[in-house]
């Protein structure tokens, strides 16, 4: 099963969101949750857990799920504004015509913005765009992730744009993988391994 990051996705009814990242345990390489941000209430971020998705492929998912159920998922992403106080450096006036002008230093309130992510303990989101490195440097960035069915265990990273090899979609097996961070991922591979692995048919535009 495609996972795809960055598209549409559906309840029974139509529409409710788009998927913007991939929740995985990377120990066991399970795929816990897709994060979708809803297309109504201030588009928040929902973590909605794979049971939920009824189906998907390369540029679409569906939930079992409308957008009443979404709404009612967890939070993935809490933006808060904090007050604090920082000094700001002003000039002051001389006192008379043999002064040098001299900085003086005020506090000032402001409101710093902190992103709160809700992953579960032990698990890592991943993007899509997150930058793909062979063993000699970097080589694309992620586009979906394929999943068994059955165990929802990460089996393939798919390269589709932005790569060093033009328009062929490239299947990285998830044995390939040295380490996964959200931005960043790492192969055991060189790019001339990375080159010559097997290409896969993946279907595109789908009408819903």
């Amino acid at each position: 099963m495609d996972i795809p990051l960055n598209v549409d996705v559906y309840g029974p009814n139509g529409p409710i969101g788009h998927s913007t990242h991939i929740i995985l345990n990377p120990i066991t390489e399970e795929v816990t949750h897709v994060v979708v941000q809803e297309d109504f209430n201030n588009h928040a971020e929902r973590l909605v857990p794979v049971e939920d998705i009824q189906e998907s492929d390369t540029d679409m998912i569906r939930l079992t799920c409308n957008n009443i159920g979404l709404s009612r998922m967890e939070i993935f992403e809490k933006v808060e504004f904090m007050p604090t106080t920082l000094p700001v450096m002003e000039a002051s006036a001389p006192t008379n015509g043999y002064n040098w002008p001299y900085i003086v230093a005020k506090n000032e309130t402001r409101f710093v913005k902190i992103v709160n992510r809700h992953i579960p303990p032990y698990e890592r989101g991943l993007r899509r765009g997150a930058n793909v490195y062979a063993s000699n440097g970097r080589i694309g960035q992620i586009d979906e992730v394929v999943v068994d069915r059955k165990t929802m265990h990460l089996t393939h990273l798919v390269l589709r744009e932005g790569h060093l090899w033009g328009q062929k979609d490239i299947m990285i097996p998830v044995d390939e993988i040295e380490n996964i961070e959200e931005n960043n991922i790492y192969l055991k591979l060189d790019k001339k391994s990375v080159e010559a692995l097997p290409t896969f048919p993946v279907h595109r535009h789908r009408q819903h």
